[in-house]
């Protein structure tokens, strides 16, 4: 199974029409929920993404089928609008996505090049943690120099995608999911927020807690950030020859940009203490350091 192939999992836009309708109604049987989603006067084709994306978001935990009727798995909160809670699909998705049940393996058993034997969401997990780790700042945007630099990168036996449609889908769920923003003519690994909806799972308005736990708990919520396990088990394939890992202490680029643009927003601050035996330093384009810091404290609201 994969979530990454367009034409057979789906798109976001699909998913979250979908949802929005499943939550409206309660429960739907297939075909009448299939016939609201793509009128009749659409592409066929559409019909068949919806259906993949269904089935596909069923196989994850979003949706149930009992019976003849699909319903929401994760339910809305009590009293919670639709507006709102389709505002908080993309976290649901993401946790159900990044849940290491369903991520895991990230690759088959015996060097295989193949999807047969990985995780259900295996293709997201690995194409973003690959992404995730490289300077951002550099990383290519069309997938024949991305092809170039991988095969440099990844020794073999193991790979991120298996073509450039996975690449494209990539780019859609990327920007959904809270990895990634702008279009595609400008397109650019952003986790800012990603990040930023989970920081209060990880501390309390006011709180300030130790940079290392900061990055531990967020690498658990975000595993395909920074030491989270996606992250490390893509590193451990790819050649130190041909990819450098940030210096012990040192932020990934790509992590660095979204606690830098939350303290830009005011919503993080970052702190050194003298007598704090954590510290972690930010990384700026060029690998040139940035701020260094023993203690996060939350200080804005949250949307």
């Amino acid at each position: 199974m994969t979530i990454l192939n367009r034409e057979n999992d789906g798109l976001p836009s699909i998913l979250l029409t979908l949802a929005g309708i499943v939550a409206r109604e309660k429960a739907i049987a297939r075909d009448d929920l299939l016939k609201i989603c793509v009128p009749h006067s659409q592409d066929p084709s559409t019909r068949t993404r919806s259906n993949g994306t269904l089935l596909r978001w069923t196989a994850l935990g979003l949706f149930e089928e009992n019976g003849d009727k699909f319903r929401l798995a994760v339910e809305p909160k009590r009293g919670e609008s639709l507006d709102s809670f389709l505002d908080r699909l993309p976290v649901v998705c993401r946790r159900l996505a990044l849940d290491t049940n369903r991520g895991n393996p990230l690759w088959p058993e015996g060097g295989r090049v193949s999807e047969e034997g990985t995780g259900l969401t295996a293709d997201l997990c690995r194409s973003l943690a690959w992404c995730l780790s490289q300077d951002i700042y550099t990383l290519p945007s069309s997938y024949g120099e991305l092809e170039i630099l991988i095969t440099e990168q990844v020794k073999p036996g193991r790979f991120v995608f298996m073509n450039d449609t996975r690449w494209n889908g990539l780019r859609d769920w990327a920007r959904f999911l809270g990895f990634a923003t702008r279009d595609d003519t400008g397109f650019f690994f952003d986790p800012t927020e990603a990040v930023r909806t989970e920081l209060s799972e990880l501390m309390k308005p006011g709180g300030t807690i130790p940079a290392a736990e900061f990055v531990a708990q967020l690498s658990k919520r975000l595993p395909v950030l920074d030491t989270g396990l996606y992250r490390n088990e893509m590193e451990k394939v790819l050649r130190p020859e041909k990819w450098t890992s940030p210096p012990v202490g040192y932020l990934s680029t790509s992590l660095s940009f979204a606690l830098r643009r939350l303290q830009k927003q005011g919503i993080l601050s970052a702190a050194t203490r003298a007598d704090s035996e954590s510290r972690f330093t930010l990384t700026r384009q060029g690998g040139r350091a940035w701020d260094s810091f023993t203690h996060v404290s939350l200080i804005g609201e949250l949307p």
